[in-house]
C-alpha cells in the first residue's frame, strides 16, 4: 500500500515508520504516503493516537533528498515545500495526539515532522540540525520561518537556526525542543509507554485541547476562550465525561468509547 513508510497498528495506537533507512530521507513518495497514511488514521474511531519514528537506529530523518532531480526545478521545488507544510500542519492540526520519536539524526525537513508532533520523545543518540543557511538556503516547511518563535521564543530561534550547530539530546531539551531524553535502551519502551498513556485518554478532551491551544498562539486568547466554551459545553455533556467522573469516585481507571 505504502512505498516509503510502515504503518502499523494495535492497542488504539498507529505507528507510522519513515522507511528509507539510513538516513530516512524525505521524497514525494515518502511525503505522499504520509499524506495518506494520517487520512485514513483519522476516519479510524479506534486508532487513538499516532507515532511517527524512523527506521534503523541512524536517523529519524535526515531531511529532503537533495540528490532528487525531480525536485530541481521551479515549479516541482515549490510543491515539495508546498507537500512539506500541509504534513507540518496536518500533525499540528490533527485531531488525535501525535507523537515523535527521534533516534539518532534528526535534520532539516526531519525536524519539520518532529517539532510539529505534540508529545516528542528523543533517545539521547538524537542529534539536531537547522543549518540551512550554511547550504545557502532556509528552511522552508514553516516550522524556523513560521513557528519556532511561538515553540521556543525570539532568541533561541535565532541561535538555533543562524548558527546551525548540532543540537543534542540534552540541549534540545533544554530549548523545549522535545518533550523527554530516555536512554536509548529506553527508547522503544519509552515510546510504547507514551502511546498507551494517550491511547487511554478520552479522546474528544484531547482534540479539544490541541485545537485550543493552536488557537493561543495564532489567534489570540479571545478565540481560544470561545473554544473553551463551545467545547465544554459539548465534552461535558458526553458519556466520556459521565465516565470520567464515575471512574473517579469508584477508584478505577475509566474507559473512554469517545462518545
Amino acid at each position: 500500500m505504502y512505498d516509503e513508510i510502515i504503518v502499523e497498528r494495535a492497542d488504539g495506537i498507529a505507528t507510522i515508520t519513515l522507511n528509507k533507512p539510513p538516513f530516512n530521507l524525505a521524497s514525494f513518495a515518502m511525503l505522499n504516503d504520509l499524506r495518506t497514511a494520517f487520512d485514513e488514521i483519522e476516519a479510524e474511531a479506534e486508532t487513538r493516537v499516532v507515532a511517527l519514528r524512523g527506521a534503523g537506529d541512524r536517523a529519524f530523518s535526515a531531511g529532503a533528498d537533495l540528490g532528487d532531480e525531480s525536485r530541481h526545478t521551479a515549479e516541482t521545488g515549490r510543491s515539495f515545500r508546498e507537500l512539506g507544510r500541509f504534513l507540518v500542519e496536518r500533525i499540528e492540526t490533527f485531531p488525535k495526539p501525535v507523537i515523535s520519536a527521534v533516534r539518532g539524526w534528526c535534520i532539516g525537513g526531519g525536524t519539520g515532522l518532529a517539532w510539529a508532533a505534540d508529545i516528542r520523545i528523543a533517545s539521547d543518540t538524537a542529534k539536531f540540525r537547522a543549518g540551512d543557511v550554511y547550504l545557502g538556503i532556509i528552511p522552508t516547511w514553516s516550522i524556523g520561518m513560521v513557528r519556532l518563535v511561538h515553540h521556543i521564543g525570539r532568541n533561541r530561534t535565532l541561535d538555533l537556526l543562524l548558527l546551525g550547530e548540532d543540537v543534542n539530546a540534552a540541549r534540545a531539551l533544554e530549548l523545549g525542543l522535545v518533550s523527554k531524553v530516555v536512554p536509548d535502551a529506553e527508547f522503544d519502551a519509552a515510546v510504547a509507554a507514551t502511546a498507551k498513556r494517550l491511547a487511554s485518554g478520552a479522546p474528544l478532551p484531547m482534540q479539544a485541547i490541541k485545537q485550543a491551544v493552536r488557537a493561543q498562539y495564532y489567534d489570540g486568547p479571545d478565540r481560544a476562550a470561545v473554544l473553551e466554551e463551545k467545547w465544554a459545553q459539548r465534552i461535558l455533556a458526553t458519556k466520556d465525561a459521565k465516565e470520567g467522573m464515575a471512574a473517579f469516585h469508584e477508584k478505577r481507571q475509566p474507559v473512554f468509547t469517545g462518545e
